[in-house]
């Protein structure tokens, strides 16, 4: 009878370690809430103050696109966003937003995403004559099309540039857009969490931190942790 109830103690706790990575998991389309106080620009939308969720649409695609979707009642969606890989030195235990300094009383706009944990985050590609705004105003390259006019479904297959304060231009060659396709890793593949804080619009060089949504909930480990102990108890008794 001992053997039995250790056996069954030892399996309860197994039960609870290989519980815990499942919980620690970030959800599968990488989605971060932000909160803004103020205006924020992306490309051909402001977003008004509130509270917004970044997420990935498809894992498949070249340049992932992400939906940005309002978390109130009308779970309004503001657009799909295509991107392209950005890279960082460090990760972050949390996840940002990295804007482009626009003068005062311009909305922030958002120039990079990152998830928790990861050194590769996602770039925003801007319209051109938005880009020619923002670079112009910010004094800073953006990232947008070779082309005038290309749509937001066009996007994916457009030649891309940075374009300078000055107007001037800087195509992406074929070598950058293939190791920026490289350095996409898969979605939800990062087991970090991030702190619940919230964010405003902020300096080029700082950044919007922002909450995962909750995944799972602890009751399932704490209820098998209960078990746990019990069965230990009764272990011991038995061994007395």
């Amino acid at each position: 009878m001992n053997r039995v109830m250790i056996a069954a103690c030892a399996a309860a706790m197994l039960t609870v370690v290989s519980a815990t990575p499942a919980r620690a998991q970030g959800p599968l389309d990488s989605r971060t809430e932000f909160t803004f106080n103020q205006p924020v620009e992306l490309p051909n939308v402001t977003l008004p103050p509130g509270t917004y969720i970044f997420r990935f649409v498809d894992a498949t695609t070249g340049r992932k696109v992400m939906q940005v979707q309002a978390k109130d009642a009308s779970n309004k969606t503001y657009g799909m966003f295509l991107t392209i890989s950005a890279q960082r030195p460090r990760p972050s235990d949390d996840a940002e937003l990295r804007f482009l300094e626009t003068p005062a009383g311009q909305p922030a706009a958002v120039k990079t995403w990152w998830y928790p944990g990861n050194t590769i985050g996602r770039e925003f590609i801007y319209p051109k004559s938005q880009a020619r705004r923002l670079a112009q105003a910010t004094n800073q390259p953006v990232l947008t099309t070779q082309a005038e006019g290309v749509a937001n479904d066009q996007m994916q297959s457009a030649d891309l540039a940075y374009v300078a304060p000055s107007g001037q231009e800087t195509p992406l060659t074929d070598e950058q857009l293939v190791e920026a396709a490289a350095t996409t890793p898969p979605v939800g593949a990062t087991t970090q969490t991030a702190t619940a804080t919230s964010g405003a619009p902020a300096q080029e060089g700082t950044m919007a931190r922002a909450r995962l949504p909750e995944t799972s909930t602890p009751l399932a480990g704490i209820g098998l942790m209960g078990l746990v102990s019990l069965l230990g108890a009764a272990a011991l008794r038995f061994r007395a």
